[in-house]
């Protein structure tokens, strides 16, 4: 008789547990097993924070390093993908905001810098430079909410474990969330709105 399939999220779950007792024991295959089916959601969420692949793939690195350190102190109730999620969100904010001041010290020291098309450059960064200011400006456990729902693409059961709280909760924070970001984004979007009336009443 072929298998209903109802047993897959625990024979899942099951075989993730099994992993991680390995990994927990200092199996490193076992922990690239348990991480690797993740690791596209981990850059997603380490670029949209960063907005530079090179601080994604250190974030993510560090993200990894940070989680194996850290798995005895994992909860078995809290999905794996979310606490693995949760890590990756935090230590990509850590080394952007570092990146962001280091930045800003060598501009003082140096001058201003004149991009060679600077219209060009300001269109092409302002949309994703305004994206990541808008996240910065929320309270951390909101901003972690809508990273983990955006580009982790976790149910809002997993943001709430990750985040010590309920699944209503983890609604709540990203609906404010959301809305926050049309609020601080509204005069950007304004403007791109304005800019497509304009271009197609030109064409």
């Amino acid at each position: 008789m072929a298998s209903s399939g109802i047993d897959e999220p625990d024979e899942a779950f099951a075989a993730e547990q099994t992993l991680i007792e390995a990994a927990l024991v200092g199996d490193g295959l076992a922990f690239r097993r348990l991480v690797e089916p993740h690791l596209p959601m981990l850059h997603r969420i380490a670029t949209r924070v960063s907005h530079s692949p090179h601080l994604a793939e250190d974030a993510v690195q560090e993200a990894l390093t940070l989680t194996f350190r850290r798995l005895g102190s994992y909860r078995h109730d809290v999905p794996f993908k979310a606490f693995l999620a949760a890590v990756a969100a935090r230590q990509a904010h850590t080394l952007a905001r570092s990146e962001r001041r280091r930045s800003k010290r060598e501009q003082v020291a140096e001058g201003p810098a004149t991009p060679d098309n600077p219209e060009a450059e300001m269109r092409g960064a302002t949309a994703a430079r305004r994206v990541r200011q808008a996240l910065w400006a929320m309270p951390k456990k909101r901003r972690e909410a809508a990273l983990l729902r955006l580009d982790g693409g976790l149910s809002y059961r997993e943001i709430g474990n990750a985040l010590d709280s309920s699944e209503g909760s983890a609604r709540v924070l990203v609906h404010t969330a959301l809305n926050q970001l049309r609020e601080l984004l509204a005069d950007l979007l304004n403007d791109e709105s304005g800019q497509e009336d304009s271009t197609g009443a030109s064409s």
